[in-house]
């Protein structure tokens, strides 16, 4: 049977969680390291009016975990880390699977795992998902954070410069599910900030409140090896440090030298590989 987890099973089911991510061959994707942030990251998500929470189980164990970010508006759902199952990880993942095709049909479902959790990759491709990225993922202790000087006129994302943030962020990506427009709709689930030269968004970072991911960072071309993409990673890094998060979390594509160099710099160390899928719920 599966369903939603209330606040009296959030531990178990974080400690859950926990455990079976620490374990290469059943880790997710997108998805905290540390067991108070995956807390922390389980409980919003209970408390947030569309995402959903689920286990698989007998009525007495837990079979499997599974996180949803849930965008109705835009037909779009994304797990905050892929499925969870320490055994029949191929049944529990059927289940899940089958509550999501009648749950949200016609929805575009994206999920992402290491290239070692071989049980889910084959899955998603028995599944017909189809590889959308294979990045690498960088993550950064806040116990090896060291702090460095301010530059830049950096500010939280306000009404007032909604519109420059959204041309400069689409320019940088225009195929990406997280156009400006959709991350103005979604401020409950990201954290993001702009720096500014007079009036003007000349870069931005959006970060996930709810699993410490860096999801997107730009400078204007005309302003970059200003020193702004680093100071903008670290305003990130201060802010989820100051709100509790043991770590913050980043995925660049394989060959972006330039990005691993920039993150790396700032203590970020490489820790493993991400595949991320995508298919849309027939």
């Amino acid at each position: 049977m599966i369903k939603g987890v209330d606040i009296s099973d959030l531990e178990r089911v974080a400690k859950y969680a926990y455990q079976l991510n620490l374990d290469p061959q059943h880790k997710c994707k997108a998805f905290p390291t540390d067991y108070n942030d995956i807390l922390r990251q389980f409980e919003n998500m209970i408390n947030h009016p569309n995402d959903e929470l689920l286990i698989l189980t007998d009525d007495i164990n837990i079979l499997g975990v599974l996180a949803l970010l849930v965008e109705p508006e835009d037909m779009y759902l994304e797990a905050i880390g892929g499925v969870f199952a320490e055994n029949n990880y191929e049944a529990v993942a059927k289940e899940f699977y089958a509550y999501l095709k009648d749950s949200y049909k016609g929805y575009r479902f994206d999920a992402a795992y290491p290239e070692e959790n071989e049980q889910a990759i084959n899955f998603m491709e028995s599944i017909g998902a189809e590889l959308l990225d294979l990045d690498y993922e960088l993550r950064l202790s806040k116990n090896e954070y060291k702090s460095i000087a301010e530059i830049g006129n950096i500010i939280v994302l306000n009404e007032k410069h909604y519109e420059s943030f959204i041309e400069i962020h689409n320019k940088f990506y225009p195929n990406v599910y997280w156009t400006g427009e959709r991350l103005l709709e979604a401020l409950d689930k990201f954290d993001i900030f702009i720096i500014l030269e007079g009036d003007e968004v000349v870069g931005s970072i959006v970060t996930s409140k709810f699993s410490n991911e860096i999801y997107l960072m730009e400078v204007a071309e005309d302003k970059q090896n200003l020193g702004y993409g680093t100071a903008l990673i670290n305003k990130s890094i201060k802010h989820a440090s100051n709100n509790g998060a043991d770590e913050l979390m980043v995925m660049v594509g394989k060959n972006n030298s330039v990005a691993i160099h920039l993150y790396e710099k700032l203590g970020f160390k490489k820790t493993d590989t991400c595949l991320t899928y995508s298919m849309k719920l027939g």
